[in-house]
């Protein structure tokens, strides 16, 4: 399985932050042994670079037809399943088929 997050900045949110979570090599081996599936994982960030916007022709033609505020897109397996949002902790845990846990510390 192959999941990649287009955002336009990196603001520090919930979604964002579960799915940067399991974006390392100890979870995708964890994941292969368990569900016998490699998972390939990619964040970009426009703040941070433009070329992985114009190079996913996918992106790009969503971009150019409806602008920024399409962002985030999310690419599964060469297709985009989300446009305008990101995956709730609770879809990410339905797509990997896993449970996924979240604790925030109140200020």
């Amino acid at each position: 399985m192959d999941i990649s997050y287009f955002c336009l900045q990196d603001n520090g949110n919930l979604e964002l932050e579960v799915f940067k979570s399991i974006h390392n090599d100890a979870f995708r081996n964890t994941h292969l042994v368990f569900a016998g599936e490699e998972l390939q994982t990619h964040v970009h960030v426009m703040s941070e670079s433009e070329l992985p916007f114009i190079q996913n022709k996918l992106v790009h033609a969503e971009l150019t037809e409806n602008g920024q505020k399409v962002l985030p897109i999310i690419i599964v397996n060469g297709m985009i399943v989300r446009r305008g949002g990101l995956f709730s902790p609770d879809e990410l845990s339905e797509l990997l088929a896993i449970g996924i846990d979240i604790q925030i510390e109140e200020s």
